[in-house]
C-alpha cells in the first residue's frame, strides 16, 4: 500500500493510545472537578455537539486546501486541549474544552479518510480502511492499560501524556505524510482570482447530501447501524444488570465481551478485510448487517432465558463470547466497507466533503442512540431495545445491498452534484 498509509496505520495506534488510556478515566476526572454528576454528563454531551460542525466544515476545507493542513491542525487543537484539562478548573471551562475537543477531532478523520481514498486504488480501499481499523483497536488494547498504570500516580498525567501523543502524530503528518488532493485541484485552490471563485462554488456537504440521493439513503440508513454501536459500547452492561441480576459487578460479561472484541479485530480485521476487498461491496455489507444485528437479538434475548434455567457463570461467559465473536465478524465485514462505498461514490475533487458529509450518521446515532436506550431500559426493555436495533441492521444491510446495485445505474455524480443539479439518481 502506499506510504501514507502505512503511516496512518501507526498514527492510529499512537492515536488509539492516546484517547483510550483517558476515555476510562474521564468522568472520574470530571468528577473530583465539579460541583454535581449532572454536570458531567453535560460536558461529556456536548462533544457531540461541536462534532457536528467540524464534520461538516472539515470534509469541505480538505477539497480546498488538502488533507494534510487539516490533519496536522487538528491534532495539534486536540493536543492544547487535552493540556486545557490540566490547565483549567471548573463546569463552563471543561464545557468549553469538550466542545473544542469534538470540534477538532472530527475535523480530522474527513480529509483523513479523504487521503486514503486518493492514495489507493479502489480494489484496494477496504483492505486500507481495514488497516486503520485495526491500528486503532491496537490503541484501544493498550490505552486502557497504561491508562489504568498511570492513573496510581495521578489522573492529571493522562491528560499529558495523551496531549504528548498526539503533538508527536502531529509531527509524523507534518514530516512524513505527502498531500495527496488532486493536483489540479490543488492547483485550482491556489491560483488566480477566478479560479477561487469557481472553487469555492463547490457544494457544501449539506447540498452534496441533498443532491446526491444515494448519499442521503445511505446517511439515513446508517443510523440504526450508529445507534446499535452506542448501544454495545455504552448501554449493554446496564441491560445485562437487570437481566443477570445474580451476578455481581465483576461477573458482568461486558467487560470481558468487550475485550474479546478488541483481541478479535487485533486479530482478524486485516485478513478479513483483504478478502473483503475483492467482493462485490453490496453483499459484504449485508452480509456483516445480518451477523451484526443476530448478534444484537441474542444479547437482547439470552440474558432472560439464561435466568429462567438457571444457567452457570461459566456457561454464560462462553455461551456471550460466542455470540460477540459473532457479532464482532459482522462489525469487521461491515465498517471498513461503508468506507469503502462513500469513497467510491464520491467524485474526486468532493471526497472530503462525501466523506465529513456521511460522518453525519455517526453523530445522529450517537445523540438517538442513548435517548431510545435509556427511555426503554428504564422501563425494563432491553430486549425490545435490542430486538429493534438487531432487525433494524438487518433491513439496514438489504438497503446497503440495494445502494451498490443503484451505484452502477447512476448518471455522473462529478457533474450532476458540482452543477448543482437537485438530482443525482434517476431511480
Amino acid at each position: 500500500m502506499d506510504r501514507n498509509v502505512w503511516i496512518r496505520f501507526i498514527g492510529e495506534s499512537i492515536n488509539g493510545i492516546a484517547f483510550m488510556m483517558l476515555l476510562p478515566f474521564l468522568a472520574l476526572y470530571l468528577k473530583d472537578k465539579v460541583d454535581h454528576i449532572w454536570e458531567v454528563g453535560i460536558v461529556m454531551g456536548v462533544s457531540p455537539l461541536a462534532s457536528v460542525v467540524g464534520t461538516m466544515i472539515g470534509g469541505r476545507l480538505a477539497d480546498i486546501y488538502g488533507r494534510k493542513p487539516l490533519m496536522v491542525g487538528s491534532m495539534a487543537g486536540n493536543a492544547v486541549v487535552m493540556l486545557g484539562f490540566v490547565w483549567f478548573d471548573g463546569f463552563w471551562a471543561f464545557v468549553v474544552l469538550s466542545l473544542f475537543l469534538g470540534f477538532f477531532n472530527s475535523l480530522f478523520h474527513p480529509a483523513a479518510s479523504a487521503m486514503v481514498a486518493d492514495v489507493t486504488e479502489p480494489d484496494k480501499r477496504t483492505e486500507a480502511f481495514g488497516l486503520l481499523r485495526m491500528g486503532h483497536n491496537i490503541g484501544a488494547a493498550i490505552g486502557p492499560l497504561i491508562g489504568a498504570s498511570v492513573v496510581l500516580f495521578s489522573k492529571q498525567v493522562i491528560f499529558m501524556v495523551s496531549a504528548m501523543s498526539m503533538f508527536f502524530y502531529a509531527v509524523i503528518v507534518l514530516i512524513w505524510i505527502r498531500e495527496s488532493l488532486p493536483k489540479a485541484e490543488k492547483k485550482e485552490s491556489f491560483g488566480d482570482a477566478s479560479q477561487k471563485e469557481e472553487k469555492q462554488d463547490l457544494p457544501s456537504p449539506f447540498q452534496v447530501i441533498l443532491r446526491d440521493k444515494l448519499l442521503f439513503i445511505f446517511i439515513i440508513t446508517g443510523v440504526v447501524i450508529s445507534m446499535s454501536f452506542t448501544q454495545t459500547e455504552g448501554m449493554l452492561p446496564l441491560h445485562f444488570d437487570q437481566t443477570l441480576p445474580n451476578l455481581t459487578d465483576a461477573q458482568n460479561p461486558f467487560t470481558y465481551m468487550l475485550a474479546f472484541n478488541g483481541l478479535l479485530v487485533v486479530l482478524f480485521q486485516f485478513p478479513i478485510s483483504r478478502w473483503a476487498g475483492n467482493r462485490a461491496i453490496g453483499k459484504v455489507m449485508l452480509y456483516g448487517c445480518i451477523l451484526f444485528g443476530f448478534g444484537l437479538l441474542a444479547v437482547g434475548w439470552l440474558p432472560q432465558v439464561f435466568t429462567a434455567i438457571g444457567t452457570s457463570y461459566w456457561a454464560i461467559m462462553l455461551i456471550f463470547l460466542a455470540i460477540y465473536g459473532i457479532y464482532t465478524l459482522g462489525e469487521m465485514l461491515m465498517s471498513p466497507v461503508q468506507m469503502t462505498f462513500v469513497a467510491n461514490l464520491a467524485p474526486e475533487h468532493l471526497r472530503g466533503t462525501y466523506m465529513g458529509a456521511a460522518g453525519l450518521q455517526w453523530i445522529l446515532g450517537g445523540v438517538t442512540g442513548p435517548l431510545l436506550g435509556g427511555y426503554l431500559l428504564d422501563l425494563g426493555l432491553g430486549n425490545i431495545l435490542y430486538t429493534i436495533l438487531g432487525i433494524g441492521c438487518i433491513i439496514a444491510g438489504i438497503i446497503y445491498l440495494s445502494l451498490d446495485r443503484w451505484v452502477d445505474d447512476r448518471p455522473s455524480a462529478e457533474s450532476s452534484v458540482t452543477q448543482g443539479n437537485v438530482s443525482t439518481v434517476n431511480q
